[in-house]
């Protein structure tokens, strides 16, 4: 058996794969969504509980090797069972099963944050715990032992980072450190990669014997997927024109394919990872993607100011701030919280705020609508966890770390107008005089 372990931002484009894919059928969990939108809105409730987690998206795909088949009772125990060791004790969770009769395997979408106290499972060396779990699994099930990538074709962190790693953890254990410890960006790095390529070595085999290409996900795909991950993709080629190599950029740190292991080489991606490249169909389109990379910094800043001054003309008037206003009057009576079931009970309340104030603000996006109400929280002086915890309430899917730079655009955006209104007030004064 493989596991294969993602973290991710969002939860509604992972359900929508793992719903809409051919034969695929929805097993076991503990919630009642009964498609992917209904689904990804109760993930949200426990997002809710701790909105710093910037990646509360857990997935694991768990198969078998090729010509094993287990029922659906049995992958329901596999899956509580696995869990259950992974440290998700009382955490949403849905399973999928696709029933590939080349590769039965099934997809584990879970929320990382705990719903006894919202606090998220401690992700370290999860991958290590993971394939002594599965190594037990194969055992009790009576199973093929099959190695994963992580055993075969990754380079693994230092001797002196697992030691790291362990010193961390017990220090967050014993409540002497805030936040567990970080895995190193060569292991982020991976688990990126791994997220976009959700297709295992025997699956790629198998997929290529049936002359199929349905499943594969294509170079140029692959790349505009990473770039979306906030990781800076360098491939060059040769002057005949013939691709000469991958690396890679996350988190300031450079990796070339080789470094992080043999599956994430070129030609082990299209080996190993299932992503699939031919040179006449892909290097224009590859060749684009880079040079938008190298030209996007500069035009996102400028689109972003455009932007931001063409909605604030529109958004400040004195009717839109008083509907604001008149719905944030409410906000007075929420007070700080420490159990469960306050919690969750504040969440609501910021819910059914921001609820009303959208209903009054339908002529706007949701984004502008959005902007509007942080400017306007932060004209109020309202805390910052208030404005974060009505700001998570939107219909827009926001880490913690996109809410605060709303936050800061909206500051810095009041501190110009009011620097601006001083000056016209001198100069009326000058004036006046």
């Amino acid at each position: 058996m493989i596991a294969k372990q993602r973290k991710g931002r969002g939860f509604r484009g992972l359900l929508e794969y793992v719903e809409n894919k051919e034969e695929a059928e929805r097993i076991g969990g503990n919630m009642s969504g009964q498609n992917p939108r209904e689904l990804a809105a109760e993930f949200k409730f426990s997002r809710q509980l701790n909105p710093n987690v910037e990646r509360a998206v857990y997935h694991v795909s768990l198969s078998l090797a090729p010509g094993e088949y287990l029922s659906d009772e049995q992958w329901n125990e596999i899956s509580d069972r696995y869990l259950r060791e992974m440290n998700f004790h009382n955490n949403q969770y849905v399973v999928y099963r696709h029933g590939d009769k080349e590769n039965d395997h099934i997809h584990i979408v879970a929320s990382r944050i705990s719903l006894d106290d919202g606090r998220c499972v401690h992700d370290g060396w999860d991958y290590k715990r993971s394939e002594a779990v599965v190594r037990q699994l194969e055992r009790d099930y009576n199973l093929q032992p099959v190695r994963g990538s992580h055993e075969k074709l990754e380079r693994t962190a230092t001797t002196g980072q697992h030691r790291r790693i362990e010193r961390e953890q017990g220090e967050y254990d014993l409540g002497l450190r805030d936040n567990p410890p970080e895995l190193p960006v060569k292991v982020q790095l991976q688990e990126i990669i791994d997220g976009l390529c959700p297709v295992c070595d025997h699956r790629v085999t198998a997929l290529k014997e049936h002359d199929s290409t349905t499943d594969y996900l294509t170079m140029p795909m692959f790349i505009e997927r990473l770039q979306g991950e906030g990781v800076e993709v360098r491939h060059g080629f040769t002057r005949n024109g013939k691709s000469k190599g991958i690396s890679y950029c996350f988190s300031g740190q450079a990796f070339s394919g080789s470094h992080l292991g043999a599956a994430y080489t070129f030609p082990g991606l299209q080996k190993h990872k299932g992503v699939s490249y031919q040179s006449q169909r892909d290097d224009r389109a590859i060749e684009q993607l880079l040079n938008r990379e190298n030209q996007n910094t500069a035009t996102k800043q400028l689109l972003k100011q455009e932007n931001q001054n063409n909605v604030t003309e529109q958004l400040l008037n004195q009717e839109n701030q008083n509907i604001v206003t008149e719905q944030f009057s409410i906000t007075s009576q929420i007070t700080n919280c420490e159990s469960h079931d306050e919690v969750v009970s504040q969440n609501q309340q910021w819910q059914v705020i921001y609820q009303q104030i959208c209903s009054k603000l339908e002529q706007f996006s949701d984004g502008e609508r959005d902007y509007l109400i942080v400017k306007r929280l932060l004209q109020l002086k309202r805390p910052s966890e208030e404005i974060e915890g009505i700001i998570n309430a939107s219909v827009i899917d926001r880490t913690q770390a996109e809410v605060k730079e709303l936050m800061v655009r909206a500051d810095l955006e009041l501190q110009q107008e009011h620097q601006k209104q001083l000056r016209q007030q001198k100069k009326q004064s000058e004036l006046e005089l």
